[in-house]
């Protein structure tokens, strides 16, 4: 049977910003992944925001924020929201639709915190912090959630985000971590609700710096996990 491509779950790639995250080819590798069930389409920062009226799950990637303005040519320039686009966003968490945000993208648009309040989670400029890039370790938690079904340990090459802000009032679930400095980090977290009314399904993927971290056949399952599972719950 011939399956209607208009009928697949419709997924929103936010990507784009500085080359050191390679977040256009992670979310290329994502859809082929996810293979032909899905229509998957990539938008470069704030683009994002104007193809969400149809959309049933937003991935935030890309790292968009105001440091961009003091560059040296090297990265790209800076577009921040503007209101059409902070009221589109607000309106879609709003909905109940479901957020899969990974890595970087949770430092994106740092001149409108509300951003970071509807993410669930926030980079927070001298507060926030990462490993060095190496090789580290990633170990599931017994949560019996479908995010780690199937998912052993893993190595992985990448840095480790730390002393991340949570949004109060939302109270994340940690599937995965990693070890760092005699702490563990998480990097696997899901939570539903909180940030605003009617808000639904959320995830955050901190593992991702660039591609050698999607080499590990572990992150292909995360991802698979984190869509079946937001989408699941629209």
């Amino acid at each position: 049977m011939t399956t209607n491509r208009s009928s697949f779950p419709k997924i929103v790639f936010h990507v784009g910003g500085p080359a050191f995250h390679p977040v256009a080819e992670q979310a290329a590798a994502i859809s082929r992944w996810l293979g032909d069930g899905y229509a998957c389409s990539l938008y470069d920062g704030i683009d994002a925001f104007e193809a969400l009226d149809d959309a049933d799950l937003l991935v935030v990637m890309g790292l968009h924020w105001t440091g961009m303005l003091n560059g040296d040519g090297s990265m790209p320039p800076y577009r921040p929201m503007g209101e059409k686009h902070r009221e589109a966003f607000e309106r879609y968490v709003a909905s109940g639709r479901p957020l899969l945000i990974h890595h970087g993208g949770i430092a994106s648009y740092d001149d409108w915190p509300r951003f970071g309040d509807l993410l669930g989670f926030t980079w927070v400029w001298d507060v926030t912090q990462h490993s060095p890039i190496g090789d580290y370790r990633v170990r599931p938690r017994p949560t019996g959630h479908p995010l780690v079904a199937g998912v052993d340990e893993f190595p992985i090459h990448d840095e480790l985000y730390y002393d991340i802000r949570i949004t109060p009032g939302l109270t994340p679930t940690v599937h995965a971590v990693a070890d760092y400095d005699g702490r563990e980090l998480p990097m696997v977290m899901s939570a539903e609700g909180g940030r605003v009314a009617g808000a639904g399904r959320t995830v955050y993927l901190a593992n991702g710096h660039d591609m050698r971290a999607f080499e590990s056949p572990a992150m292909r399952r995360l991802w698979i996990n984190a869509v079946q599972w937001l989408l699941d719950g629209c």
